[in-house]
């Protein structure tokens, strides 16, 4: 059953809208104090508020400006009735403070009957839109949340894959500087040329590995990080191509021990190209470059 407060400072009017409305479809509250409005529409939880506009106590428009100043119950339509201001400007003056409708003193009944339905309709479509709205957006929400939860996923598998590239091709280089090692450790009685011919088989290979690991390294680093290259090299004009290198394997928690291997470089080698690296971003010795590359 729908609620309708009525504020009107003389009773008789209050009476006459209650025999105007339908019993079975209304539970209507008066009050003759336009200063209990907001205490009782708290308490009441109307629907909807007809709302006298000249009582001697306080103005009807300055309780309809109370009542739209105060979150809990600005969004309850306000009908304004009045028998003396009915012209244009008054009402035009209603409307604006906030009142949905108005209605002329005496209240005709079939007036008063269609202006109340005709609000609660608005405010039933009002709320069916607002509940939309909702419905709508939780669902949106929904999605992102899921495809947020996907990409975050795929971002965990190609940094694992990333990571496994990374250490394939540590693995290989391992592998080989330890092949290499062995076959010159032996002792046979081979020569000088024998041996340079091995070292240019075992060279060759050495650079296919490099490249074709290197080509699968920096493809699923790219997808994982693929503007890391152009920022450093924004941000860092005069960096270069084999340090951007250096760079991505030092976000990814490589030691420069590691990359020496990986790159076969030698380690001092390696230590002074992070330090040159270190100098052109301007990182002082306490700060940890792996840890600074994380924000590209």
């Amino acid at each position: 059953m729908r609620k309708i407060l009525i504020v009107d400072d003389e009773a008789e009017s209050t009476d006459v809208i209650k025999t105007y409305l339908d019993a079975s479809k209304y539970e209507v509250l008066g009050i003759t104090n336009p200063f209990d409005t907001v205490k009782t529409i708290l308490e009441f939880l109307p629907d909807l508020l007809i709302l006298d506009w000249i009582m001697p106590l306080k103005d009807g428009i300055d309780v309809l400006k109370e009542i739209k100043s105060i979150p809990e119950t600005r969004e309850i339509p306000v009908i304004i009735s009045t028998g003396l201001r009915t012209n244009s400007d008054d009402l035009r003056s209603a409307l604006e403070t906030g009142a949905a409708d108005f209605l002329r003193k005496p209240v005709d009944e079939i007036e008063l009957q269609a202006r109340i339905e005709s609000i609660l309709k608005t405010v039933d479509l009002h709320r069916q839109s607002l509940k939309m709205k909702q419905l709508i957006h939780d669902k949106e929400k929904e999605l992102l949340e899921s495809r947020y939860s996907f990409l975050q996923n795929e971002l965990t598998k190609r940094e694992k894959e990333m990571i496994v590239a990374a250490v394939e091709i540590f693995q290989s280089k391992k592998m080989l500087t330890a092949l290499r090692s062995e076959i010159f450790a032996e002792e046979i009685d081979s020569c000088e040329d024998f041996k340079s011919h091995l070292t240019k088989i075992l060279d060759r290979y050495d650079n296919e590995s490099n490249c074709f690991n290197w080509q699968l390294f920096e493809k699923r680093f790219i997808e994982v990080n693929n503007d890391f290259y152009s920022r450093l090299k924004q941000d860092f004009p005069n960096i270069t191509t084999g340090e951007l290198r250096i760079c991505a394997l030092q976000k990814i928690g490589m030691s420069i021990k590691e990359i020496s291997i990986l790159n076969y470089s030698n380690y001092e080698a390696v230590r002074k190209a992070v330090y040159r690296i270190r100098k052109k971003m301007d990182l002082d010795e306490n700060t940890n470059l792996s840890l600074s590359l994380q924000g590209y």
